[in-house]
């Protein structure tokens, strides 16, 4: 192992202490050539191995990765224990090497978070239910975590916050960070062989999750929910990636489709897969990602500007284009898809031969207008607007040879005689919208309404693109009911979470950023299911800004700091005035996408806030003040009684809303509340804001931290009741109820029936696995004692100190109470010490010591209630029956509680950090006699915590999940389809539970 100041550690299995295991070394092969050499400890088919070292490192947080080799699904079944505590367990998934010597069927397993300190033993246990483990080693470094964002959303529209904030964390899970217990699981020979890219660089992903990767298209157009979270990095290097793609060998100006976590070309699609789009809105996002944030880097760069102009130039021209600056009639402005290249548009399975397609045009047409103000940017004013001009015959190409006269709509696509074709074509048909082609008149109106008539029947990725175009042409009833959609949905594709943050900004707050500038425009896209909506924290080149909209009409920009930020304050119409913090100003006009908008320009100071309303002043915008002075006057084991000093508004404050965290607790119309529905002897904090009529929030006050009481009927558990794992003492030994000399224990003249008696040093462990709330005891030397003694008292949990006696206690101090919270802790540690002098009479009573803690008691999940609408993809999800309305039953197992499903579905609970564990049997129901196959997978914040290892058909095992739901808020079942289609996939999540 390495040195203690070192991470991180690695344990070598094979130089562990083993017991039924054996060392094995193999040489990896892959068509035939060695790629890795292993030394493995070798387990028995058929029992039970098990390995185990001791930890000399430095306490902390640490993600352990088990790196194994495992072909058959479920055939062995590992646990991760920490002082025998179990902190991990998953069994092997299916895989598809030929056999141990493939490296297909290397696979890692991450058991995130776990604490560790000097002197913890580490085993890890293998189950064989016939298959042979293998055991490479177990990483262990320190615990990194998902990146954190500032980002916020507020607004009275629950499905609005619960999805954008679902988007967030979600995405922020799909970075390649340290740990990411998502990695890991792809074959193994693709990495391997490729010694030149061996650590991750900055990303996240951008392809199905089950394939560790990013692809051109999907990380372009994540790249702007990925500005929003704090994403800039990891955007700039994947992007940056892309770019240096197109000067290899054979690429011709085309990045590659698809890259590793490592930046080398991903072993499913790589060189093959072409998309005439794709270089065009690769160039295009790169330059947005310049106006969100200014930095030059995106411009100036060698790789990216050698790929703006390889694609402005030479790409171009081996696509058949041709300019005439002189003579534009003789030009050939429209890029066409070459002989070996996949598709002319982004619908991978046209049913003709496009060679051109409209959203590739839309997307030239974007990118020249991004390489016109990057010239310009770069001082070249002439190149600039010669692209410009360039673009603008683009367009009006389009508007000139793209339009059907005898189906009223644009062309989707042209093949090579020169055909068009106007029928529904999904990407190909709705993409031209979102660049920007058409006429902003009649025609575009009337082509919105034909894609509004056929946008039902887009998969996930292609309808991830709906809410931004129609808010682009202010159809914000359609936009929204589309992001609504998606964000009900919470489909686990990357880009879905991503574009629920950026279709939010970007589309219902209409954030136009110009960083380069220090310019942002905002224009409101609000509909009456959102009379409100505010985001703090977005940042525009060096400025963090909060956006208020209130309706349509009125709209406050915040600088939280930076320097001063121009703010074009937009709204749709033609009102005569715009009042700026209660001054009429005439405003200006102009179109944005075909609508009229009329605005005015505002500097807006570091610190500062500015409101804008348009026409006749009337909206209330003026938030109210914190309330102040929250307090609490009764505390009970579930309740607490809450007080606060009103605040003051403008117009007048109209109730209160608390929080419990980050969550709601209620409202009130007073200056107090009672907090309910609370567990016994654990700490909540307490929030307040106030609200006036027109719903404006003010800032919360003040927290208020609380700790319930203890419950107070029999659900305390004497210490000396319970089994410790580990007990030793410098003298005697740790007695239980009795003091370290078999003496009745007694303090100050108190007897104690039950307790601990020790002798310093000493240490006791018990093992809580986090099923107590608080760990209480009276403390001091024992009255058999009357001199010399000196003995200071430690409680430490999960290797943290909770409590320490302030002062060294003697036979004649004042007896000490203990009461501390235990919440969360796996591991409790009770220390008596000697205080530095020798451990002479030091005789320590932990006196009455008890933990109080709840009986896992089970809530049926079907006495509940989920949040929001199910997903299902046939008929409708059942509480304790089949989803044919039948009892729920498994093998021939009757179920008399449970939720029926079908896949796909997705059923979404709000558990709100109240749980600790979910648990249920699997399987597909028993009126399924053939067809059926389903996974099942439970989610937990955004983070997959299970997933059946295969499918699951009428006649497999009953499967059987029980994990960890500690602080989750949010939990999601899905069932899916295997990937064969939906046909007879009748899902049980049979006795489903929630343990307190």
């Amino acid at each position: 192992m390495a040195a203690a100041t070192a991470t991180p550690y690695v344990f070598e299995v094979e130089n562990m202490s083993l017991t039924n295991f054996a060392t094995d070394t193999v040489n990896h092969t892959w068509n035939g050539n060695a790629v890795d050499n292993v030394t493995y400890a070798r387990g028995v088919a058929g029992g039970t191995s098990s390995a185990s070292k001791t930890f000399s490192g430095v306490a902390g947080t640490y993600d352990l990765i088990t790196r194994y080799n495992g072909k058959t699904a479920n055939g062995v079944t590992y646990k991760l224990s920490v002082n025998s505590v179990p902190v991990d367990t998953w069994a092997t998934s299916q895989r598809y090497g030929r056999d141990y010597t493939d490296p297909m069927n290397i696979d890692t397993r991450t058991s995130s978070s776990v604490k560790l300190k000097a002197g913890d033993v580490i085993e890890l246990t293998a189950t064989s239910a016939g298959e042979v483990p293998r055991v490479d080693r177990i990483t262990i470094q320190q615990h990194v975590g998902a990146p954190t964002s500032t980002l916020t959303i507020d607004s009275p529209n629950a499905a609005l916050n619960d999805g954008f904030n679902w988007g967030k964390d979600r995405a922020l899970g799909m970075t390649f960070y340290p740990g990411n217990p998502m990695m890991g699981h792809e074959p193994e020979w693709w990495r391997l062989k490729d010694a030149t890219h061996q650590e991750n660089q900055p990303g996240y992903w951008g392809a199905y999750t089950s394939r560790e990767s990013y692809y051109n298209r999907d990380i372009s157009h994540q790249s702007d929910g990925a500005h929003a979270l704090g994403l800039d990095t990891e955007t700039f290097s994947m992007l940056k990636t892309f770019a240096g793609d197109a000067s290899k060998p054979g690429q011709n100006g085309w990045p590659l489709w698809a890259h590793s976590p490592t930046g080398a070309m991903y072993y499913i699609d790589g060189t093959g897969f072409r998309e005439l789009p794709s270089p065009f809105n690769l160039m295009t996002k790169a330059y947005k990602q310049y106006q969100w944030t200014g930095n030059a880097d995106w411009i100036n760069d060698p790789t990216l500007a050698a790929y703006y102009d390889s694609t402005m130039g030479p790409f171009l021209a081996s696509h058949e284009v041709t300019w005439n600056d002189a003579n534009p009639a003789a030009e050939q402005p429209v890029s066409r898809k070459q002989s070996g290249e996949y598709t002319a548009t982004f619908f991978e399975f046209p049913n003709e031969n496009l060679v051109s397609a409209a959203d590739s045009l839309g997307y030239q047409y974007q990118s020249m207008l991004a390489y016109a103000e990057i010239l310009k940017a770069k001082g070249d004013t002439a190149g600039g607007a010669k692209w410009a001009d360039r673009a603008q015959r683009v367009r009006n190409q389009f508007e000139a040879k793209w339009w059907d006269s005898s189906n009223n709509r644009y062309m989707r696509g042209k093949d090579a005689a020169g055909t068009g074709y106007s029928s529904w074509g999904h990407e190909a048909s709705f993409l031209m919208m979102l660049t920007g082609l058409g006429d902003y008149g009649s025609r575009t109106s009337g082509y919105l309404d034909f894609i509004a008539a056929n946008d039902d029947n887009l998969n996930v990725e292609a309808t991830s693109y709906l809410p931004e175009m129609y808010y682009q042409y202010n159809r914000s009833a359609e936009g929204w009911a589309w992001l609504k959609k998606l964000m009900a949905g919470k489909d686990s594709y990357p880009e879905i979470s991503f574009l629920a943050v950026s279709n939010t900004i970007d589309g219902m707050m209409g954030v136009q950023p110009d960083a380069p500038h220090d310019k942002v425009a905002t224009v409101s896209r609000l509909t009456s299911d959102t009379p409100w909506v505010e985001i703090d924290h977005l940042k525009v080149g060096d400025n963090d800004l909060k956006l208020k909209h209130i309706g349509t009409t009125a709209s406050a920009l915040t600088n939280n700091s930076g320097g001063t930020v121009n703010w074009e304050a937009q709204f749709y119409g033609t009102p005569a005035t715009i009042t700026v913090n209660g001054v009429a100003r005439t405003p200006q006009t102009k179109s944005l996408y075909g609508q009229t908008v009329s605005y005015v320009t505002v500097p807006v100071s570091a610190g500062g806030s500015v409101t804008a309303i348009a026409g006749t002043p009337g909206a209330d915008i003026t938030a109210p003040t914190a309330p102040t002075g929250l307090t609490s006057t009764s505390v009970s084991s579930s309740s607490v009684d809450l007080k606060w000093t009103a605040a003051t508004d403008n117009v007048g404050v109209t109730s209160y809303n608390v929080y419990r965290g980050t969550t709601l607790a209620g409202s009130s119309t007073g200056t107090s509340f009672t907090a309910s529905g609370l567990t016994a002897s654990t700490p909540y904090t307490f929030t307040v804001k106030a609200v006036d009529a027109a719903q404006n929030r003010s800032e919360a006050g003040s927290p208020l931290a609380v700790t319930t009481a203890g419950s107070g009927n029999g659900q305390a558990t004497d210490l000396s009741s319970l089994t410790w794992t580990a007990a030793q003492s410098d003298f005697g030994t740790v007695q239980k109820d009795r003091s370290v000399d078999s003496k009745p224990l007694k303090l100050n003249g108190t007897g104690y029936a039950k307790g601990l008696g020790t002798h310093a040093n000493s240490s006791i462990t018990y093992a809580l696995n986090g099923g107590y709330s608080r760990f209480q005891s009276d403390v001091g030397i024992d009255d058999e004692v009357t001199s010399n003694g000196t003995v200071r008292f430690e409680v430490w949990g999960d290797g943290v100190k909770l409590y320490e006696t302030p002062a060294a206690m003697t036979p004649s101090s004042a007896t000490q109470s203990v009461d501390i919270s235990v919440v969360g802790v796996n591991s409790l540690v009770l220390k008596a010490t000697d205080a530095g002098d020798g451990i002479n009479s030091d005789h320590a009573d932990w006196a009455g010591a008890k933990i109080i803690g709840f009986p896992p008691t089970p809530t049926p999940l079907s006495d509940l209630n989920w949040t929001g609408s199910p997903v299902i993809g046939s008929g409708t999800v059942r509480k304790d029956t089949s989803v044919d309305g039948n009892p729920i039953k498994l093998n021939g197992t009757a179920y008399a509680k449970g939720i029926g499903t079908h896949a796909i579905s997705s059923i979404t609970y709000a558990l709100n950090g109240g749980y600790s564990r979910f648990q249920s049997d699997l399987g597909v129901d028993d009126e399924i006699i053939s067809n059926a196959t389903v996974k099942f997978e439970v989610w937990g914040d955004g983070v997959k915590l299970y997933e059946t290892p295969s499918a699951l058909t009428p006649t497999s095992a009953t499967q059987s999940v029980d994990v960890s739901v500690v602080g989750v808020n949010s939990l999601v079942l899905k069932a899916t389809d295997a990937g064969d289609g939906i046909n007879s996939d009748h899902a049980d999540w049979a006795g489903a539970k929630l343990v307190h």
